[in-house]
Parts: C-alpha cells; sequence; structure tokens
C-alpha cells in the first residue's frame, strides 16, 4: 500500500472519530439537560411529598449518571468525573431509599448531595473540552 493511501485512510478513520466524538459530545450535552430538569423536578417533588414522582425522577438520575460515567471513562481526563458521577448514582440511589422509607427529609437532603455533585464535576470540566 502506498504512503499516500494509507495516509487517506488514516484521515478517514480520524474523520470517522472525530464524527463519532462529536456524537457523543452532543449526547453528554443532552445528558446534562436531562440531569439538570430532573434535579430540579425531583426536589419539587420530594416538597409535595409525590413518592412515585420522586422514585421515577430519582431512576432518570440513576440512569443518566451511569452514561456520564460511561462517557468519562473513554477519556484520560476523566478520572475524577467517573468517580463523581458514581457518587451521583449513589446518591440517587439514597433519594429513593429515603422515600421508600417515608423519610422526605432525607430524601431532600440527598437530592441537594446530588446537585452538589454535579456542581463539584462542573467545576473541574466545564467547559467541555
Amino acid at each position: 500500500m502506498s504512503i499516500r493511501r494509507i495516509a487517506v485512510a488514516f484521515g478517514l478513520i480520524l474523520a470517522a472519530t472525530g464524527i463519532a466524538l462529536a456524537q457523543s459530545i452532543d449526547d453528554f450535552d443532552a445528558w446534562m439537560r436531562t440531569i439538570d430538569e430532573k434535579n430540579q423536578s425531583v426536589q419539587q417533588n420530594i416538597g409535595r411529598k409525590d413518592a412515585k414522582a420522586v422514585t421515577a425522577d430519582a431512576a432518570v438520575l440513576r440512569n443518566t449518571f451511569e452514561l456520564v460515567e460511561g462517557f468519562w471513562s473513554k477519556r484520560a481526563d476523566g478520572s475524577d468525573a467517573v468517580a463523581l458521577a458514581r457518587e451521583a448514582q449513589a446518591r440517587a440511589a439514597n433519594v429513593t431509599a429515603a422515600v421508600a422509607a417515608a423519610d422526605f427529609d432525607a430524601a431532600a437532603s440527598q437530592a441537594i448531595k446530588v446537585a452538589e455533585t454535579c456542581t463539584t464535576c462542573h467545576r473541574l470540566h466545564r467547559p467541555l473540552e
């Protein structure tokens, strides 16, 4: 294979990788919007003592933070973000557990801790590069 063909093939691989990365960043941005919406919703639903809605919101948070964890696990600069995504998942699970025990004060405390985890990660990784 000629050097030119190798260069063209390598260029195509880089272009395809760039497109995949761009789609991942677009997905990541959508996940951040979902997390922001559900953080607000879970706190409102805790205030209303709507256990069913809180449980649903917390499940979406856990699932979305799993996606975030996967995103950061593929990046060289992501080890702290992976740990924070896991921490957020655990805290969202704690919200569910507190609501299941009808302890809305504990659920509120855990929901605030989820948001604090977000803030910590944003301080480290915003803007996303």
